[in-house]
């Protein structure tokens, strides 16, 4: 077994979790594989082949690091595990002291999670501006200046219309994240859905909406509307959005693949986390 280990040295202690990590996986049979531009006395291969020729990628880092790699893992249908050495580390399966239950990886004692992403894509002027893909959320929002933005939903035919700083569409494995803090609710990640969340929405009727997995969501600002926005992926900028530009999000096509080593459920983890 070909097992990619991908560190976030940003993170205190993640060179000695990454060796401790090889070592505990290659007494067990594992041949381990580090990204090739990061400078440590491992096994290494080229960046962009890691997906493709290994068979599992662990990440050890914070919540970002595992969304990033797990999306890309995803593109080559390989699973993803994340070791924890964030602050908050909800999805990583793994926290500093369970390096033990790596062993579990070789011996095939573990389960994988199918996590919906969203599709997401920006057009203006019949123009691709971005395009991306989502495991936790798409946010449109007014950006760091906070004035109220007229948007427009449309969601497979019917128009919402919503005055807020913004809105969260986000995915059941996002609903811990920022849709949860503006008010959305937690959904188990077995539920398919789309969560759309108004953020600081100008109304007292406005409310968090689940849609089905198949919802087509187009989303625009108001000709009338007195600011620009601001589209985001993952929390990462992706472009600005003005009212010639048009926002379309749909289920993507393919999951993410989370490791499962622990005996840890949405419902624990929530527990233990919040």
């Amino acid at each position: 077994m070909k097992i990619a280990l991908i560190p976030n040295f940003e993170k205190t202690g993640t060179k000695d979790l990454l060796l401790n990590a090889i070592k505990i996986l290659s007494d067990s049979g594992a041949e381990c594989f580090v990204p090739e531009s990061i400078m440590v006395d491992c096994k290494s291969m080229p960046d962009n082949l890691l997906y493709e020729n290994c068979d599992i990628v662990i990440t050890i880092g914070g919540d970002g690091t595992l969304i990033k790699h797990a999306k890309a893992a995803s593109r080559h249908e390989k699973s993803c595990l994340g070791i924890n050495t964030g602050r908050l580390g909800f999805l990583a399966n793994l926290e500093k002291d369970q390096l033990g239950l790596l062993e579990k990886l070789v011996s095939g004692d573990f389960s994988v999670e199918s996590r919906m992403m969203l599709s997401v894509k920006a057009v203006k002027n019949g123009l691709v501006v971005c395009e991306d893909i989502a495991l936790n959320d798409a946010v449109i929002s007014s950006g760091a200046v906070s004035k109220m933005t007229d948007i427009s939903l449309n969601v497979s035919g019917d128009g919402i219309e919503y005055v807020a700083d913004g809105v969260i569409f986000s995915t059941p494995t996002g609903s811990t994240a920022y849709s949860m803090s503006a008010g959305g609710p937690i959904i188990d990640p077995e539920v398919r859905c789309i969560t759309v969340t108004p953020i600081c929405s100008h109304s007292l009727t406005a409310r968090p909406i689940l849609a089905n997995e198949f919802a087509q969501m187009r989303v625009g600002l108001k000709d009338s509307s007195r600011t620009k926005a601001i589209l985001t992926v993952d929390g990462k900028h992706c472009c600005e959005v003005d009212f010639d530009t048009q926002i379309y999000i749909s289920r993507c096509p393919f999951d993410a693949k989370l490791i499962n080593v622990s005996d840890a459920t949405i419902y624990k983890t929530i527990s233990k986390k919040f």
